[in-house]
């Protein structure tokens, strides 16, 4: 089978997943993204055919697996005249199903299925610029026009139907991501031996990393963060931010990192922080709890559903008792264990497996099959 090209006629289930955004952003929904493509690979579903709509400029195909065809488009990710001509693109192609991970989905002769991963926005406009919430207020749209809606958390799945009218529950599925499956080999790569907090996310207000700053100016100075995230947008910078709370000198920006480096940088950190406003699932939770890393986070948005008793938790913009949870993970070697224990235990509840087992099977429900979600 080429792996690139138009496809041909096929037997049984063809689903193209839409992976142009992974031209422009490596975060959240392209990693999610990924995963699930290669989650679906591996089960190795006779009937089924995997398509990734990749961008025509996107060279990174190393992350697909052998079974999966990649289709090039020439439409760019979030372009403003994307409604127009995606549909005269796709038509050039033949499959069932049409999987837009990112919101959106568009016209065409396919069957539609899409990841609605957060809906905080939708009443929060601050927390997005104008070109985002330009593009992403088509997701009423385009949820309507789906055949399947998956969100990632059943705090999603209930602002969707509280926020989008006319949507029928019976058409909204959870499907909780995973972390990846931890190495027993560490990496290679060697981290300074004295301990520090780790916060991960794209920098971008709803990440909410000024409370986290807020929170370090009220702990010993020994305390350091590590944050690592590509810059976003809004707000002020980190480093004017962690300048005027008097904290720059303890706080290290990595930005874009590997996935080698994230991974030796869970193993390395005293605790994970991620006090965001609100989050859609929040993997960093997931990721740092696999590898034993004990949990602070915010009691918003998924957070407490994805964490369970297995995390920390304050209110989003309480730095005092952020800065308490914090330091008592720092100083107890007892406490510390024990929420390492709890993270682990709860990591083994998600698995990419069973993300793509219940996904194919939304695929299936969604191109007609009688298949039970």
């Amino acid at each position: 089978m080429t792996r690139n090209g138009k496809n041909g006629h096929h037997a049984g289930l063809s689903v193209a997943i839409d992976c142009r955004l992974m031209y422009y952003r490596q975060a959240g929904i392209a990693n999610y993204t990924k995963r699930l493509i290669q989650a679906l690979a591996a089960l190795e579903q006779p009937d089924l055919t995997l398509y990734a709509l990749l961008d025509r400029r996107d060279e990174d195909t190393f992350w697909t697996p052998p079974n999966v065809t990649i289709l090039r488009t020439l439409t760019p990710a979030h372009h403003r005249l994307e409604h127009l001509t995606l549909p005269g693109e796709l038509a050039r192609f033949s499959f069932d199903v049409l999987h837009s991970p990112d919101f959106i989905t568009c016209q065409g002769r396919f069957h539609k299925v899409i990841t609605i991963h957060d809906l905080y926005f939708l009443e929060h406009a601050e927390v997005m610029n104008s070109d985002g919430q330009r593009y992403y207020s088509r997701v009423y749209q385009s949820a309507r026009m789906a055949d399947y809606i998956i969100t990632p958390s059943r705090h999603t799945h209930d602002d969707v139907l509280r926020l989008i009218k006319a949507i029928n529950p019976e058409r909204v599925a959870v499907v909780y991501e995973a972390a990846d499956e931890v190495s027993e080999s560490p990496s290679a790569i060697l981290m300074e031996h004295r301990p520090f907090v780790l916060f991960v996310g794209t920098l971008e207000p709803r990440k909410n990393l000024v409370t986290l700053l807020r929170a370090l100016r009220r702990l010993p100075d020994e305390i350091r963060l590590f944050v690592v995230g590509a810059e976003g947008w809004g707000g002020t910078a980190p480093g004017e931010l962690a300048q005027s709370l008097g904290v720059e000198e303890r706080v290290c920006l990595l930005g874009h990192v590997t996935n080698a480096e994230l991974d030796a940088l869970y193993r390395a950190a005293r605790l994970l922080a991620m006090p965001s406003l609100s989050e859609g699932f929040g993997l960093p939770v997931l990721e740092a709890m696999a590898r034993g890393t004990p949990v602070v986070c915010s009691n918003s948005g998924s957070l407490p559903e994805i964490a369970g008793d297995a995390a920390l938790m304050h209110d989003p913009l309480d730095d005092a008792t952020l800065a308490n949870h914090i330091l008592a993970l720092w100083q107890s070697d007892a406490l510390h264990a024990e929420f390492a224990k709890r993270g682990r235990a709860r990591a083994q509840a998600f698995s990419w497996q069973r993300a793509a087992q219940e996904t194919l099977a939304i695929y299936r429900a969604a191109a007609g099959a009688m298949v039970a979600l």
